[in-house]
């Protein structure tokens, strides 16, 4: 699966990037890192969370195409690695004979691989001072993970407390998320063709990220996470 990853990240450089490098009116190559709050959500009234904290970092290739007066348009693409964390409680989930429940609390951290393609625009308010904007989408690879449960009343074999990996020995996550990709950033500090830049991110996943029939109870679960980075890009031309 892991090749498959590889192969498709190259597919999209290939028939993407390359063409529009061609004709291209800037083009930079990114690194960024940092971390702040990450948290899911779920359709499922009986489960809440509390913010955790995220953690990550990546290189973004931005290719302009089109300058309208101060204003450069294009398109960013690249990779990136994201650490999140979780807590969840998940309340009256059903034990042995009814109307017998339990409470499980779980601190869960799961590790991604994303894949983001967004538009990406870059606006000069001066000689030394740049906005910068990202919107589009991602496609993020699950690379595993590990969950500590906590049940009010435990039952096993299903329902035990510990320390456990994600998907192993049962599958519990998709192996593929997709969601909406934000950001915003200032071209601060420049030097030659090197600038320094802060970064704000935000990700909301729009797809299920569990697998009901590993779950008490059928329901949709999300994740979003965001993100202060701070960066360096150089800039090829």
């Amino acid at each position: 699966m892991k090749k498959q990853l590889c192969m498709l990240l190259l597919t999209v450089i290939v028939f993407f990037g390359l063409p529009m490098m061609a004709n291209a009116l800037g083009l930079d190559v990114a690194v960024q890192a940092g971390g702040g709050a990450a948290m899911g959500r779920s359709d499922d009234a009986n489960k809440s969370g509390k913010l955790r904290w995220a953690a990550g970092g990546g290189v973004a290739l931005d290719i302009y195409v089109l300058e309208l007066n101060k204003l450069a348009v294009g398109i960013s693409s690249g990779t990136d690695y994201v650490m999140s964390n979780y807590y969840g409680e998940t309340t009256g989930i059903p034990i042995g004979i009814a109307p017998f429940t339990t409470t499980r609390t779980s601190e869960s951290r799961y590790n991604y691989l994303n894949i983001p393609f967004t538009l990406v625009g870059m606006l000069e308010l001066n000689e030394n001072l740049s906005l910068m904007l990202r919107a589009g989408g991602f496609a993020g690879y699950f690379l595993g993970g590990k969950v500590d449960n906590t049940y009010t009343t435990e039952w096993a074999p299903n329902f035990v407390n510990g320390e456990m990996d994600l998907n192993d020995p049962v599958i519990t996550t998709e192996q593929w998320q997709y969601g909406l990709r934000f950001a915003v950033g200032m071209d601060l500090l420049k030097k030659g063709k090197i600038t320094l830049f802060p970064l704000i991110q935000f990700d909301i996943g729009l797809t299920d990220t569990s697998i009901d029939a590993m779950q008490p109870r059928p329901s949709k679960d999300r994740f979003w996470a965001l993100t202060v980075n701070v960066g360096a890009k150089y800039s090829l031309f």
